[in-house]
């Protein structure tokens, strides 16, 4: 501010006020406007300024410093030094006198009071200025005495919207202008106190970090004599609130204008708590996500997919992979993957279009091992440009526990043999009961299997195998027991169920034999194990699925439905019901697969049987016999010529067009209808009239349904 009143002193200083109303006298009055030098919105012309001018303040360009250069009278042109940086002024402000086109009067002569400086939360660079016009030469030599010093600063200053305080050499804040208590929070009286911050008040730097009073941009300059460029600052004015005021701040020398004397220092600041705070809350959450990505146990990567680069890797994967963080971050995923380069390429083009994709591959490890590894990618965006988080999992190991359970079946046989004969010794449960007092005794990992310490289970008892027993396989396992203390086998074996104790089952081999028995044969005490058996069940129970299921549907395979078809007509002839076939073959379906492609054909088969299997009572059977033909069994029927009401349901259904990957797809469905009704017949009669009356259906002109009785 003391460069502005020095300055002011030269030639004229800054004219105080605003003239409100139409009928203001443009010549009489100083009127302002503010040049943000970084963002065009937010500068401002006052009104009076404009018709200082002559024309509409909206059609005024402020874009520069000289935003009225193109104004300017050419003769003052040369000297006015246009090419002068607002940062070059001397002390930050500047005065000139020219003279400006007007469209009504010729040339206006006007004194220009402008002032370099850091506006809003941003800290923009500004331009801050006022302009009045000159009548005559003695109307320019009287300005300055016209205009007190308080008028003159206090019109700039108290039309900012940034805090201003002025200090003298004591540090002790002789000025402020109107922004500058609001800012702070204090009662403008309260200034008088400070030097440069009131009692108690805390300094930190943009961190955090306390400062000393030293460090204050005041006693900076009142140390150097230099100017102390805008930094971020938090003041905290009482030593017991942890409330701080953020603000950018920046500091001047002042000179004396007559003695050239070092005089006083001129702060500026403006309020950018908000902005510090939401900054400061960005800064931590992304902290926080960068420890999530670096410290979570999953294998992660991210990739540049324009040029396939690492661009980082969290601590698992510098441990999965055996290179170190800078080795990784070198390279490219194509140095890791064993897939070929165009694979990849179509891989990440993938996920960048659909946004998430999975895929397997196989990776190698810097030991030179090669890993099955499953990938889970999805397309992030950083700072505007696209990357790839991939998450990778080892497979290698499950994908080896896969294939040996394909052997499980067979090698079960052996496996049972091998148990008989291996009590003691392994890594089996194992059990000891006192048959005639019930006592029974466990070791650890017998607890174990089913997710109990022997500390957990307490006192133990042929009760607490009991308990933990499946309710229906109870009754077998007695049976089992019995035969065996009988004499009847050598040995006693039974695949149960136990409770597990987070609730689920798991199927184990209880396997034992009676080693002491009294003279009369009665059995004194037995021993056993348990073998947890639940992966071989749920492999056997996935066989058991895949051979009576159609992979690609889901819907009963032909076996099933042959062995449904048999077990409906015994039924039907006990309970003297009918019982209908429906053969489904698609129309055009071929021309679907040659033009549009196999899958293409898989995703409407899967549509058609979903379509098929809700349509359907949970007694019916719908099957797929294969390629595109399906065959419906309705048991259990009253009146089975019904059976063409569903038929033409199917028909136009199947026959509305479908959207499958874009593509609109149309077919028909032809059906041939058989049934039996109060007389015996089989399955092979029932199936050649359902494909008899299929035929006829096709070479009536398809889509259509025809019906042959099977008796």
């Amino acid at each position: 501010m003391n460069a502005l009143y020095h300055a002011g002193q030269q030639s004229g200083g800054f004219a105080a006020g605003i003239v409100d109303g139409e009928n203001a006298t443009v010549s009489a009055v100083s009127v302002i406007y503010c040049v943000d030098l970084e963002e065009a919105q937010g500068s401002y012309i006052s009104a009076n300024c404009a018709r200082l001018l002559g024309v509409a303040a909206s059609t005024v360009i402020l874009d520069s410093a000289n935003w009225w250069h193109d104004r300017v009278h050419p003769d003052d042109r040369t000297r006015l030094k246009l090419d002068q940086l607002p940062e070059e002024w001397p002390g930050g402000a500047i005065i000139r006198q020219f003279r400006l086109r007007h469209p009504d009067r010729g040339w206006v002569h006007v004194v220009d009071h402008a002032m370099f400086t850091a506006m809003g939360p941003k800290g923009h660079r500004a331009v801050v200025g006022s302009m009045r016009a000159l009548h005559d030469e003695q109307d320019g030599a009287d300005l300055h005495a016209s205009q007190t010093l308080q008028e003159r600063t206090e019109f700039i200053l108290d039309h900012v919207a940034e805090g201003v305080l002025v200090y003298d050499l004591n540090g002790h804040v002789q000025q402020h202008n109107a922004a500058a208590p609001r800012i702070f929070g204090v009662d403008p009286a309260g200034f008088s106190g400070w030097h440069p911050l009131p009692d108690g008040a805390r300094l930190l730097d943009e961190t955090g970090a306390p400062l000393t009073p030293d460090d204050h941009p005041v006693n900076v300059v009142l140390r150097t004599g230099v100017a102390f460029d805008a930094a971020i600052i938090g003041i905290c004015q009482s030593s017991i609130t942890n409330q701080t005021i953020w603000v950018r701040m920046q500091a001047i020398p002042a000179h004396n204008p007559d003695t050239g004397e070092f005089d006083s220092i001129v702060t500026s600041f403006s309020d950018i708590t908000d902005v510090y705070t939401v900054e400061e809350a960005m800064a931590e959450r992304e902290s926080i996500y960068r420890q999530m990505f670096l410290h979570n146990p999953a294998i992660k990567l991210l990739i540049d997919p324009a040029t396939g680069r690492i661009h980082d890797a969290n601590t698992a994967a510098i441990a999965f992979y055996g290179y170190s963080h800078e080795q990784l971050c070198h390279m490219t995923i194509s140095d890791i993957n064993v897939q070929s380069d165009a694979q990849l390429g179509l891989a990440m083009q993938q996920t960048l279009q659909d946004g998430a994709a999975s895929f397997s591959f196989h990776h190698r490890l810097a030991n030179g091992d090669v890993r099955d590894v499953e990938v889970n990618t999805g397309a992030i965006r950083i700072h505007g440009k696209e990357f790839l988080h991939s998450i990778i999992f080892d497979v290698t190991e499950r994908n080896d526990y896969a294939h040996r359970l394909e052997q499980a079946n067979e090698e079960l046989v052996i496996e049972r043999q091998r148990l008989d004969e291996i009590i003691r010794g392994t890594n089996a449960g194992t059990w000891e009961w006192n048959v005639q007092t019930g006592e029974m005794r466990f070791n650890e990992r017998w607890a174990e299997i089913i997710g109990y310490t022997l500390e957990e289970l307490g006192k133990t008892s042929v009760d607490t195998w009991r308990n933990l027993c499946h309710p229906d396989d109870l009754a077998q396992s007695d049976r089992l027991l019995s035969e065996h203390f009988a004499g009847q086998s050598s040995y006693y074996q039974c695949e149960c169920r136990i409770r597990h104790k987070n609730g689920e089952w798991v199927w184990v081999l209880d396997r034992g034999r009676v080693f002491d028995r009294a003279a009369d044969g009665t059995p004194l005490r037995m021993s056993g194990t348990h073998s947890d058996i639940t992966p071989s069940k749920t492999i056997e129970a996935q066989i058991r699925q895949m051979a009576l299921t159609d992979p690609l549907t889901g819907l009963a395979n032909r076996h099933l439905f042959n062995d449904r078809l048999d077990q409906a007509i015994r039924l039907s002839e006990r309970i003297k019901q009918n019982v209908a076939m429906l053969l489904l073959d698609l129309d055009w379906f071929k021309e679907v697969n040659d033009t549009y492609g196999h899958p293409v054909g898989d995703k409407l088969l899967i549509e058609i049987a979903s379509f098929l299997k809700s349509r359907f009572r949970d007694a019916d059977v719908v099957a797929r016999l294969g390629g595109d033909e399906f065959a419906i069994l309705l048991p259990a029927m009253a009146n089975p010529e019904e059976a063409q009401i569903p038929a033409a349901r199917i028909i136009q259904e199947i026959g509305r067009p479908r959207m499958i990957d874009g593509v609109e797809i149309t077919v028909g469905a032809s059906i041939g209808i058989s049934y039996c009704k109060g007389c015996e017949c089989n399955a092979d009669v029932l199936y050649r009239k359902a494909d008899r009356a299929l035929y006829l259906a096709k070479r009536g002109g398809r889509n259509t349904y025809r019906t042959i009785p099977a008796c």
